[in-house]
């Protein structure tokens, strides 16, 4: 039994790696078989934003089954009956916006807070991370002006860093309304 039993850890471990689905015939008197699934966890959108424009997203997000989280610095915005399908809804300060946020290969950040300074911090603490997915709203001269600012503080942004940032962010799909905008952002994030 001890075999066995080492067996299937060790096909365990290999579904987790391959991240593919087994059957394993196991060796026993009634032959039984066993079906090792690999369930992808699911996607974490971390919304640095709470205005009007956030509730769209925060909608087609929850429609995906992702887990989402809402941060901002405006405790008048950040309440939860305006974003009923997110898990979380937490005022914070920007330099305090990565707290308790365990960050993975399935995390995905966008910074749209419409407070330049706040978006501005919240991309330095991120930048610090290996998170792959930065997205930040507005034209490219609004993320210019943050590389410009970073680089005034002595903070070089690397070419492999910025190869994490995706601004503006979301699929170029004409979008202008608010949910266009959410449409064209969960787009890109499945797209990656």
């Amino acid at each position: 039994h001890n075999n066995e039993v080492l067996d299937l850890i060790s096909d365990v471990n290999e579904v987790l790696k391959s991240k593919t689905s087994i059957v394993k015939k196991l060796q026993t008197e009634n032959e039984n078989e066993a079906l090792i699934e690999y369930i992808n966890p699911p996607i974490s959108i971390v919304i640095a934003g709470a205005g009007n424009d956030v509730q769209p997203l925060v909608k087609m997000a929850s429609i995906l089954g992702w887990k989402i989280t809402v941060r901002d610095g405006r405790a008048t915005h950040t309440i939860e009956k305006r974003f009923p399908k997110a898990d979380k809804v937490n005022a914070v300060k920007s330099e305090e916006f990565l707290e308790n946020i365990t960050i993975d290969n399935q995390t995905y950040f966008v910074l749209m807070t419409h407070n330049y300074k706040y978006d501005l911090a919240v991309l330095k603490s991120l930048l610090k991370t290996d998170c792959q997915y930065i997205g930040i709203l507005g034209p490219k001269t609004k993320l210019n002006r943050m590389l410009d600012d970073l680089q005034n503080e002595g903070i070089t942004v690397s070419e492999e860093q910025l190869e994490r940032i995706y601004s503006p962010v979301g699929l170029d799909i004409g979008a202008e309304t608010s949910e266009e905008i959410a449409l064209s952002i969960v787009s890109e994030i499945k797209a990656f």
